[in-house]
């Protein structure tokens, strides 16, 4: 998509981490220009859901991050719900479904002086405020609006955009722009879209903060949502609850609908043709994910995410691959908690293993003392605040560290993606990037693969998670500006699903010695063949 959110080569952003200096890394000095001092508009009394959780998210940022000085924080009548059929469902909805309660609204410290910049989360905007306007005007978000968030779920849309609109004397003006996976419920998708959005506009306040300005340029494509349909509606909310209700039945058969196998293709991450190869089938009751390849001493050895359905978590596995035969030879590691995405590379006559543990609470590395099976833990960080799919590459004289943070109650990593220049492996000094996060698109954020340079230019596989399913898409990001000032990358490969009957789904690659092994959703694995 021209002008999508995964472009930002002249901006700055928020580092939506305000907390990642908690890795035990000195954090960068962000305060060589005066903060920018901003107001905040909250809705008086209750708040649409979603809403609270944004404001809270928020304050809590404005508080920590000395870039910014919250100088006042004004209350508001709430822009008024939707009314009618549509504004009866969606409150039945919301009643219904059990959504993520907001934390509360911290007591942040109130700085002296004018605000220079003021963000409403009434979906008022500049009619919410009173006085004179800031000179940067008053901001909003489109996800805050009566009624947002509806019409995408009720018309099965695979992404809701929401815009960042800025609005002065002169008018209103769309300055930034973000994409989140829709879910099937209208209600659920409307709060998802009101608590997400937030980092949107925390991103674009560190760039004015940076000098960027509070201009940008237009987008390609409306950013205003489709007309809500509740003819429409009906009967895809039918049609997914039923599915959902398949899936389970299906699992109390043996059949094991939506789950990944790995798929070994001929070819390289450019050029592969996912319709050709073979497919390696996991043992009744396992799913098999997050493939990575590595060379080693003329072999070529295979590592993955076993997913076992009746320990309810993912284990990893190590196996050497001889043309298109697996010979499994056991787990790498060993844990009580979820592993997943062994990320294995080399660097400094070593071999290092980067698994996602989110379940152990922080991030860690590995190091090999008996390849492929003997390991040493070698380094942590982001203790308590974990992240998923990271990967670390060196270009040029730096390393960097690209991984996905979940920062709202949804428990959603798939959204952002933060980076940041780290000291090698053992992650002794880590310093966020000021753009963070740097991209802000369900369709590209996630990670779903190593970051690798291939004649004369850089890649990133990405997965994407829009679709209303986890692993829909997955993707070939050139970057195409790396460095502490400015990030900037493009779609240059998309895998979609539907290359093989019954395929569903597809959101990690890795390749190796002229082949490529990705991982593959299907309707029902234990059918799939060839």
């Amino acid at each position: 998509m021209a002008g999508s959110p995964a472009s930002l080569a002249d901006e700055s952003a928020a580092d939506g981490l305000a907390a990642s200096c908690a890795t035990g890394a000195p954090c960068p000095d962000r305060t060589a220009r005066a903060p920018l001092r901003v107001a905040l508009i909250l809705p008086e009394g209750r708040a649409a859901a979603g809403v609270d959780a944004a404001g809270a998210w928020l304050a809590r940022w404005l508080d920590a991050d000395p870039r910014m000085a919250l100088v006042e924080i004004r209350r508001a009548p709430p822009a008024p719900a939707p009314g009618g059929a549509l504004g009866a469902v969606a409150r039945l909805e919301a009643r219904a479904v059990r959504l993520p309660q907001a934390a509360p609204l911290p007591a942040p410290r109130l700085e002296i002086g004018a605000a220079e910049v003021a963000v409403d989360l009434t979906g008022g905007g500049a009619a919410a405020w009173e006085g004179d306007l800031p000179p940067h005007g008053v901001w909003r978000l489109t996800s805050h609006a009566p009624g947002a968030g509806l019409a995408e779920a009720m018309r099965g849309r695979p992404a809701t955009e929401v815009a960042l609109l800025r609005e002065t004397a002169g008018g209103a003006q769309e300055i930034d722009r973000a994409r989140y996976n829709t879910k099937f419920l209208a209600a659920r998708n409307a709060a998802f879209a009101a608590e997400k959005s937030v980092q949107l506009a925390a991103r674009r306040l560190a760039a004015l903060h940076a000098g960027a300005g509070a201009s940008a340029a237009p987008r390609a494509g409306p950013a205003s949502p489709p007309a809500a349909s509740l003819a429409a509606y009906a009967p895809r909310l039918a049609l997914a609850l039923g599915r959902r209700l398949a899936t389970k039945g299906g699992r109390r058969l043996g059949l094991a609908p939506g789950d990944f196998a790995l798929r070994l293709c001929p070819g390289g991450a450019l050029d592969f043709d996912p319709a050709r190869g073979m497919t390696l089938v996991p043992p009744k009751g396992h799913y098999w994910a997050d493939p990575f390849l590595f060379e080693h001493r003329g072999q070529t050895f295979l590592f993955w995410e076993d997913y076992f359905h009746a320990l309810g978590r993912g284990t990893l596995q190590a196996g050497r691959l001889e043309g298109d035969r697996l010979t499994p030879l056991g787990a790498p590691l060993e844990a009580e908690h979820h592993l997943s995405y062994p990320f294995v590379f080399a660097a400094g006559g070593d071999i290092w293993l980067m698994p996602e543990t989110i379940g152990a609470g922080r991030l860690e590395v590995w190091r090999a003392t008996d390849f492929p099976l003997g390991w040493e833990r070698a380094a942590t960080a982001f203790e308590g605040r974990p992240p998923a799919d990271a990967v670390l590459a060196q270009v040029g004289g730096d390393w960097w560290l690209f991984a996905n943070f979940c920062e709202d109650g949804f428990g959603d990593y798939g959204s952002e993606l933060h980076l940041f220049r780290v000291d090698g492996p053992r992650l002794r000094e880590i310093e966020p990037h000021p753009l963070n996060p740097v991209v802000i698109d369900a369709a590209t954020a996630r990670g779903g693969g190593r970051v690798w340079q291939e004649g004369g230019r850089l890649y990133r596989a990405s997965q994407d998670n829009t679709h209303d399913l986890y692993g829909w898409g997955l993707n070939v990001m050139e970057i195409t500006r790396l460095d502490m000032a400015g990030y900037a990358e493009r779609r240059v490969r998309h895998v979609r699903p539907g290359f093989r009957p019954g395929v569903i789904g597809c959101h990690h690659l890795d390749f190796a010695g002229g082949r490529v092994v990705i991982d593959v959703r299907y309707r029902f694995p234990r059918l799939a063949r060839g």
